[in-house]
């Protein structure tokens, strides 16, 4: 039988690259909703807009910590439970991209309602720096799945 036409076309990864993918996604997000809440740095006044920056910081770590830590983790063992070589896109199970396409569609409300600048920054610093700190676990499942591969 012939293969299927998705199979032939679907663009197929090694779990290391998959990690790779994924620590590189959540790595962007981050650093991206961080620097966004410089912009809006300017919009507020700079008094509580700092004090949203801190605040932001502190429960994107705590965030990170208790509930992103979380997902990572998820995401390593999806990864790993793939075959060697599988959809790419496949990095991320199907409820993870359901809560992606949730967080974009949030993230834009977010931009267009009429919240003051320094609510909006700590939010955004809150999810940039939880997303990034939690990358940190994905970058040393890469790191251990490259120190594998002869």
């Amino acid at each position: 039988m012939p293969p299927h036409f998705l199979d032939r076309v679907t663009p197929r990864a090694y779990p290391g690259t998959r990690l790779l993918t994924a620590a590189l996604a959540w790595s962007a997000t981050g650093v991206f909703l961080s620097v966004k809440s410089v912009y809006l740095f300017r919009e507020g006044s700079r008094g509580i807009v700092l004090a949203a920056v801190l605040v932001g910081l502190i429960l994107g770590m705590v965030k990170g910590r208790f509930i992103l830590d979380r997902i990572a983790d998820r995401i390593i063992l999806h990864i790993g439970a793939k075959p060697t070589r599988s959809c790419l896109g496949g990095l991320f199970s199907v409820r993870n991209w359901m809560l992606i396409a949730v967080m974009i569609i949030f993230g834009r409300t977010l931009s267009v309602l009429p919240i003051e600048a320094g609510i909006k920054t700590g939010l955004y610093v809150m999810v940039g720096s939880g997303l990034a700190y939690s990358s940190r676990l994905l970058w040393r499942a890469w790191k251990n799945s490259a120190a594998k591969t002869p």
